[in-house]
């Protein structure tokens, strides 16, 4: 391959990419994004507050591979930002899926799994993963015990048990 083939076949590959960041689908989305503050870019977008469909991220994705490390952590932290949270391709619905444990996914159309996995503080409610619902059986007393220290501490009773493993483990450590 000459220097002229490769000139002429970046020339048209760079062609294709300015085509595809005039496509509708790709401002839309890149309007939502920068609008909400997730993202910077250095040309103009026209801000968006509609939701956006997943499969227009998913296309618009392949001009703009930020728009991919970001989707998992929106779909588990921002559900509301999308049409269609809940129907999605069988890698990104498994990408979800360990992210909603907290567990680093495996990569997810070339993008690496550690690197979605850390976006998820990041968006939402900043510095904060998703908690996992536990169910417990407590006695009477035990419930009495709760509602007494949450009142007292003025913290919800979430917290008051989070705070009393934190105790534990630490007097466990410690011996």
């Amino acid at each position: 391959m000459t220097e002229a083939d490769l000139q002429a076949r970046a020339r048209r590959k760079l062609a294709g990419i300015r085509r595809r960041r005039r496509d509708p689908r790709y401002v839309r989305v890149m309007g939502r994004f920068v609008g909400a503050g997730l993202l910077t870019t250095n040309e103009r977008v026209p801000p968006n507050k509609e939701a956006l469909d997943v499969h227009e991220v998913l296309w618009a994705g392949k001009v703009e591979p930020r728009l991919l490390e970001l989707l998992p952590a929106l779909l588990v932290k921002r559900p509301a930002m999308f049409v269609d949270a809940t129907d999605l391709p069988e890698d990104l619905e498994e990408v979800v899926r360990r992210l909603r444990r907290n567990l680093v996914p495996d990569d997810f159309r070339g993008i690496a799994g550690v690197t979605l996995h850390g976006w998820l503080p990041r968006v939402g409610r900043k510095n904060r993963v998703p908690s996992r619902l536990k169910s417990f059986r407590f006695k009477a007393e035990d419930l009495r015990l709760l509602r007494h220290l949450s009142k007292e501490l003025e913290l919800t009773e979430t917290d008051v048990i989070r705070r009393g493993l934190r105790k534990l483990f630490a007097e466990h450590e410690s011996a």
